[in-house]
């Protein structure tokens, strides 16, 4: 037994094994507080690339060095504790940054913004534990990190509906000779060679300075020059080839046959207005006066956004009687109508706004597309559509295309019968919610083919893809991808840049071409090379509207010089030519074949690392 002597301590009279278990103890923690701070600094600067590498900063070059940081984690024997705890919380930074301009819609799109960043984040932690199990089942790290972050991407393309938004890809949307290879990959391919060149980079990283940040590195990567060698090359060449691949495919911006003339009308309103029925005549006066104006400029084809013609368009299912209408009818409503109740038949059954837009459409000589609400009446609920209606001037009303990829929380609410606080996520209250379409449709005007996307179903791989594949009676596929948009509720901000980034990218996939007609703007056109072309006019309108003749004032070029970036939030007129687009692609046919070969590789690497632990 030992006694603690005067002036010192307890631990002065342990024997020297037992003190050294307790200083090893102390250091233990100071040193794993120092690993975390490390992991942490890695996480964040990764999370600060990522971000700016997309709008609005688009520093492209950001991309190739992003994935760097995390990387150097796949290099180390061991992981410092609650380091995927950490990585969350940088993938969340991440997320929140890159999405802060969902919380512009309404107050209530706070708790959507942080869940979905919380979704989003849980890349930064997936990719490290994945990379880590394939590298330990023997695949390199330079060539883990491309096939992993492919994975991710893929997996956050799909799952929980999708969010095929802010891939590596995407930054890289200026190099138009790169992106070319989408045809063949889709944008994952683009993202696969990104992320290739931060799997090499990070092998230049040498282990001094790991060891200076207190991180516990595997042996084996400074083995000399010979170790990168073939991993660099390997990624030159790949990128060479991507480019000699763009530089075969890639068409001359004038070499496209001429397609049909479009006027794109851009109203300029916001989430409050559109939803104030006040000002719904307000709304339609102007729509109305750009869509008359647009006479002169002698269209094939008008396209109003999203939801911006303000009757719904009504109709009956088949079989259903008067009576099963009625019973359908808000009790308040009924008692309004009293006997003449029969007055709410009548509008499902006479189909006027049907006739309405028929008129439009003949009095301006041109086929129209225009965004609204439908209403079906079916036999135990009237269903509720976001729709895109076409009418031809020749044969007058031709049908309409029901949204069918619809958005979380801003269409539709999942389980909100089990969980009703989940509307709370929504500005629109417990009872909104619209019902999803059945199928693609494909309209004829002219000899052009044209099929209409609805919102953000212009950034969902799979679904264009399903647009472009489809084939008429006749055996004749899509020319031309209609997009009617709503990004008003964004305010001008970079989510308007994004979804034309994205939309971009679905083009060169299918080589098919784009045009896009977007309440508060981007309206543009988008050749099947994914350029984002400059419109042959555009014309604002001078607000606000007085009298019968509008202002309209001429500008150039779709980015406004003085500031350098595209214009928006205005109202106005976009009219070009539409450039067509005879070649095929073998994503239209192949579809996701790179990221679920990818996706297969991962399994089984992480299976046999299982198998083998």
């Amino acid at each position: 037994m030992t006694v603690e002597t005067p002036g010192g301590s307890a631990s002065d009279t342990l024997r020297p094994e037992v003190q050294r278990i307790i200083a090893a103890g102390r250091s233990g923690v100071v040193r794993s507080e120092g690993l975390q701070r490390s992991v942490w600094l890695l996480g964040l600067l990764s999370a600060l690339l990522l971000w700016s590498a997309f709008t609005p900063l688009e520093l492209s070059a950001a991309a190739w060095l992003a994935l760097v940081p995390l990387c150097l984690l796949l290099r180390l024997r061991s992981l410092p504790r609650r380091t995927f705890l950490v990585l969350w919380c940088c993938g969340l930074f991440w997320g929140t940054a890159t999405l802060q301009w969902m919380r512009l819609g309404h107050p209530a799109m706070y708790a959507a913004m942080f869940a979905l960043a919380a979704w989003i984040g849980l890349t930064f932690p997936a990719f490290v534990l994945l990379g880590r199990r394939v590298t330990a089942a023997g695949l390199p790290v330079w060539l883990a990190v491309p096939v992993v972050w492919t994975v991710l991407e893929y997996a956050r393309g799909m799952l929980l509906t999708g969010f095929a938004w802010y891939f590596l890809g995407h930054s890289q949307y200026r190099w138009i000779g790169l992106i070319q290879i989408a045809d063949v990959t889709g944008a994952w391919g683009v993202s696969f060679v990104v992320a290739l060149f931060s799997g090499v980079l990070v092998l230049y990283v040498p282990d001094s300075l790991l060891r200076r940040l207190g991180l516990d590195v595997a042996p084996g990567f400074d083995s000399g020059r010979f170790r990168v060698l073939v991993p660099t090359a390997t990624a030159v060449t790949v990128l060479c080839a991507c480019l000699v691949y763009g530089a075969i495919r890639a068409e001359r911006p004038s070499a496209f046959p001429p397609g049909p003339v479009v006027s794109l009308i851009q109203g300029n309103f916001t989430p409050e207005l559109k939803h104030d029925a006040q000002l719904v005549l307000s709304r339609f006066r102007i729509h109305n006066v750009l869509m008359q104006s647009s006479i002169r400029l002698q269209p094939d084809l008008v396209v109003w956004p999203e939801t911006m013609f303000p009757w719904p368009e009504r109709s009956v299912a088949e079989g259903v009687t008067d009576q099963q209408i009625l019973a359908q009818a808000p009790l308040d409503v009924l008692r309004d109508y009293g006997n003449e109740s029969a007055l709410l038949v009548e509008p499902f059954r006479n189909a006027e706004v049907q006739k309405s837009l028929a008129g439009h459409s003949q009095g301006l000589g041109a086929a129209l597309m225009i965004g609204l609400e439908a209403l079906v009446a079916d036999h135990n609920r009237t269903r509720v559509f976001n729709s895109a209606a076409f009418v031809r001037p020749d044969v007058g009303y031709v049908g309409r295309y029901d949204k069918i990829h619809r958005v979380v929380f801003g269409e539709y609410i999942p389980l909100k019968d089990l969980l009703p606080w989940l509307s709370e996520l929504t500005p629109f209250g417990a009872g909104f919610g619209i019902d999803a379409g059945a199928d693609v449709r494909l309209f004829e005007y002219g000899g052009w083919r044209m099929s209409p996307l609805i919102c953000f179903e212009d950034t969902v791989p799979g679904l264009v893809r399903r647009m472009a594949a489809q084939r008429d009676a006749a055996g004749g596929t899509c020319d031309l991808l209609v997009n009617l948009t709503n990004d008003g509720w964004f305010r001008g901000s970079s989510e308007l840049d994004q979804h034309l980034i994205t939309a971009a990218f679905r083009c060169v996939e299918n080589r098919v071409p784009m045009v896009r007609s977007v309440n508060g703007g981007i309206s543009a056109f988008i050749d099947g090379d994914g350029r984002i072309r400059d419109p042959g006019v555009i014309q604002v309108l001078q607000e606000p509207l007085e009298g019968t003749r509008p202002q309209l004032t001429d500008v150039q070029g779709l980015r406004d010089p003085a500031t350098g970036t595209w214009r928006r939030q205005f109202s106005g007129i976009i009219h070009g030519q539409v450039p067509l687009d005879p070649r095929t692609a073998v994503y239209t046919t192949w579809g996701d074949w790179l990221p679920q070969f990818c996706l297969l590789v991962t399994l089984l690497l992480a299976l046999k690392k299982g198998l083998r632990h």
